[in-house]
């Protein structure tokens, strides 16, 4: 009887908080700023051409260490409540082995790179002074997003400054592009609505990392799976697998074309949301991921090159203030 009891008390007390509505919408300040911190780890394998070896298939298995780092500011809020926020990057660091050799990438938060893997090796610092200088400006560009409180991107500036560094550049599908990268590393969309505990809502993003006419897209599903007080908890989960003739999209019409035949995407995650400051604070992400294709290198009359990858990530998002 008396477990009987604690029950029913745990859940009388718990009804009112899975009966109320919560607004989950983004809160906007100008002038405020706060670090965005991504760290985490990358593990697979990859059956296909190298840089040492583009003509012929190699296999070798990864695991990575990953640690990024940007300047997030809120420069204006417009009338109708979206936030001018301002992304500027601060460095990033990719440790550990490929191939049973040591691989480390690190580039500097004032756009120098450093690379290194087996008998690969980069030093920014070495180039000559103009190249260097371009290479800094371009990895250190800040990039202007127009958030909605959902967290829609309603729109992507560039600096001017960047057809400068790169001459011929098509500055509206970069935008595009940015747009879709950067809406799919956002903790998670948003309701536009208030929304109960166990209340799942859909969006569906673009991918515009393939060579197709129009978009594709992703349909992520979200979930208020619970509140803690100020802490509004959203589980996201998507999916999608298949068979395909897919063509990554090429920045040169001298890269390598890369037909993607089959794949497989898999991600789950769980984002903490701050209902008092309105801002997701951190969140957790796994995503499993499978593609087989061929690669067609730029020479004229080249042979097509098998490739294979699995991967699998896992990693941690957050905001310090």
């Amino acid at each position: 009887m008396r477990r009987l009891l604690c029950a029913v008390g745990v859940l009388w007390l718990l009804a009112p908080t899975m009966a109320q509505e919560v607004r989950l919408a983004l809160s906007f300040f100008p002038e405020s700023s706060a670090t965005r911190i991504i760290t985490g780890k990358v593990t697979g394998e990859w059956f296909g051409p190298t840089p040492l070896s583009p003509t012929r298939p190699v296999s070798f298995s990864y695991s990575l260490s990953v640690r990024a780092q940007s300047l997030l500011t809120v420069k204006e809020v417009t009338a109708n409540g979206d936030g001018v926020v301002t992304m500027l990057p601060q460095g990033l660091e990719v440790t550990g082995t490929a191939g049973d050799q040591a691989f480390e990438l690190r580039v500097s938060a004032d756009g120098d790179v450093r690379f290194t893997w087996g008998a690969l090796s980069f030093d920014s610092t070495k180039l000559p002074a103009g190249e260097r200088k371009k290479l800094q400006q371009l990895l250190t560009l800040p990039v202007t997003l127009t958030l909605s409180p959902q967290g829609k991107i309603q729109a992507v500036q560039l600096p001017e400054t960047l057809k400068d560094i790169v001459p011929g550049l098509d500055v509206q599908f970069v935008n595009a592009f940015l747009t879709a990268v950067v809406q799919t590393l956002l903790p998670a969309p948003l309701p536009s609505e208030p929304v109960k505990v166990g209340k799942s809502w859909q969006v569906v993003l673009p991918v515009l990392a393939f060579e197709t006419p129009e978009p594709l897209s992703l349909p992520i599903t979200c979930t208020l799976a619970e509140v803690r007080g100020d802490e509004a908890v959203i589980t996201v989960k998507a999916e999608a697998v298949g068979d395909a003739d897919l063509v990554l999209r090429r920045w040169k019409e001298t890269d390598p074309k890369v037909t993607v035949t089959s794949g497989r995407f898999v991600a789950q995650g769980e984002a903490i949301f701050l209902l008092t400051f309105g801002v997701p604070q951190r969140a957790t992400w796994r995503v499993q991921a499978e593609a087989e294709g061929f690669i067609t290198p730029s020479a004229k009359d080249a042979a097509t090159v098998p490739f294979r990858l699995r991967l699998t990530a896992e990693w941690r998002d957050q905001l310090a203030f």
